[in-house]
């Protein structure tokens, strides 16, 4: 699963799903809410945003984002996407 928020969205802050985020019970939940919040680079090394990961469950902070974070950072949405799919994304 995977939440991501823009980290300037006023309409659903990355603040305030990241806390529902962290409260969600699930068998990970605590595991989860140990993980550090890493850096999210683009495949270019630019830092887009920062990601907190534990098995499949992954929540990202894109960087410069609104609330459409696709149509605010393409590059960034297209890479997050196809990471996601292919399993790589919270990985490294």
């Amino acid at each position: 699963m995977l939440i991501y928020a823009g980290d300037v969205d006023y309409i659903c802050n990355w603040l305030g799903n990241k806390k529902w985020v962290k409260a969600l019970e699930w068998e990970g939940k605590e595991n989860f809410n140990l993980a550090e919040d890493k850096p999210w680079n683009l495949t270019t090394g630019e830092t887009m945003g920062r990601i907190r990961a534990y098995k499949n469950f992954k929540f990202l902070q894109v960087y410069n984002a609104g609330h459409m974070v696709p149509m605010d950072q393409p590059q960034a949405a297209s890479q997050m996407l196809n990471a996601f799919l292919d399993g790589s994304l919270g990985k490294k």
